[in-house]
């Protein structure tokens, strides 16, 4: 282990939990007035800590937790009260920012020369929805309102280099998923990977003239008209030209993929785009593919593999509800349930720091999930180390727990990702730690 390096690791955790700026945040935003016992920094540490390394179901095991790592005495009424403030869910929500800002690094890149390696950011959206209590129905209506007529919605975008979230958002969960992509500028020399009606024509043309690129589920809609057509093993099927796309479904081969050029007229603007469509014998339809990558540098074969990579925000999502406690909690109160699924959020995205940073400076490819799963396991001591602010005493805690990680938590089978994982397109963990670390002081 560098352990240069590891220091430069070690002060990343005195900044992010600065009781300064954690408690100036806390009063600018009106959520702290006055620091008493239950300070913003040490509300938002225990927080963390809590959702981080041990199973929350009721505001009652944060309680709990508070006292036991501060050595301090907090009524019930006195917690519930601070943690049930309309502003304590603005201030968890910026914690939950700040972490994920500042502990985001680059750990997943392209071997040489291989597609997609030219890209600066492969951007996944993805989006899940959580049940809540009923009372809640006005704040955060939900769709299916027969059965639980209040839910949240949690929409993210995955950057698939970085293997983690850059944005976050939690809205009712009625809210268009459109809403919570990426900009079209910031998509420049990236691509967008997003499921069927995520993003309508306009916003795909708007993308493509930000040079930006884009791999999503097609939807019914504006079917384009066909002016070429190939067969997966490249013939080509001349009937199927200079044709509109519904005069043709039917005489379409089953047994092959089928990629077309589609053009749609946009605002006035020709939109070309590939077209790639696959039957699928059990709805008995096909299945189609949009994208503006280009057919020489991405085949038909590899723009299908590419679409896979969107697993790993189904991925994230279902790893955050497992050993983070994003759940809900059955409580009426607004402010006190976003603000502690932030808080989970927040645990979420410093379990998957130290998996990263394992991986970056012992150079062995590491499971985000078994990361989550044993950091529970090497918590106490950070936190420690943190709250007392011993730098000596957070230096030797980091390094154990990375050592353990790095023994526990190592990806299962690496030579299976190069076959059917991850690894199938040339993805490989990255272990030029200089780099990554210069990223994170940037990010």
């Amino acid at each position: 282990m560098d352990h240069r390096q590891l220091s430069m690791v070690a002060d990343k955790f005195p900044w992010v939990f600065s009781a300064p700026l954690l408690n100036a945040c806390g009063t600018d935003g009106k959520f702290c007035r006055r620091q008493r016992v239950i300070t913003p920094c040490r509300l938002a540490l225990a927080l963390t800590a809590i959702c981080a390394s041990q199973r929350v179901e009721t505001i009652a095991d944060f309680h709990c937790g508070f006292p036991a790592l501060f050595g301090t005495t907090v009524t019930s009424k006195a917690f519930s009260n601070q943690v049930a403030q309309p502003h304590c869910a603005d201030f968890a929500r910026t914690m939950a920012a700040r972490l994920i800002s500042d502990m985001t690094l680059k750990v997943l890149g392209f071997e040489k020369g291989r597609a997609f390696g030219e890209l600066r950011h492969i951007v996944m959206q993805d989006g899940s929805s959580c049940a809540m209590h009923d009372g809640l129905r006005e704040v955060f209506p939900g769709r299916f309102t027969a059965v639980k007529p209040a839910a949240v919605a949690l929409h993210t975008t995955l950057d698939l280099l970085c293997d983690a979230p850059p944005t976050v958002v939690l809205p009712p969960d009625p809210a268009s998923a459109q809403a919570f992509l990426p900009e079209p500028a910031s998509l420049r020399a990236s691509v967008l990977l997003a499921d069927r009606g995520s993003l309508a024509l306009h916003a795909l043309r708007r993308v493509q003239e930000e040079g930006g690129c884009l791999l999503i589920r097609a939807k019914a809609g504006r079917p384009p008209h066909v002016v070429e057509a190939f067969r997966e093993d490249g013939t080509r099927l001349r009937s199927r030209r200079n044709k509109p796309l519904q005069a043709i479904p039917a005489t379409l081969p089953k047994r092959q993929r089928v990629e077309l050029g589609g053009q749609w007229q946009i605002d006035g603007h020709l939109l070309c785009l590939r077209l790639i469509l696959r039957w699928n014998p059990r709805t008995k339809s096909f299945c189609s593919f949009l994208t503006n990558l280009p057919p020489k540098r991405y085949p038909l074969e590899g723009i299908c593999r590419a679409y896979k990579g969107r697993w790993h925000g189904e991925l994230l999502l279902k790893e955050w509800k497992s050993y983070a406690n994003r759940q809900a909690f059955d409580t009426a109160n607004p402010a006190l349930v976003e603000g502690l699924m932030w808080a989970a959020i927040a645990a979420a995205a410093l379990k998957r720091f130290l998996a990263h940073m394992t991986q970056l400076l012992l150079e062995v490819p590491m499971s985000t999930r078994k990361g989550a799963m044993c950091a529970m396991h090497v918590f106490g001591e950070l936190v420690e180390a943190v709250k007392r602010g011993d730098v000596v005493g957070l230096y030797t805690a980091l390094e154990a727990a990375l050592t353990s990680l790095a023994c526990h938590a190592q990806r299962a089978h690496p030579a299976r990702d190069r076959q059917t994982g991850r690894s199938q397109l040339g993805l490989e963990p990255c272990f030029e730690h200089h780099d990554a670390i210069e990223f994170a002081e940037a990010a």
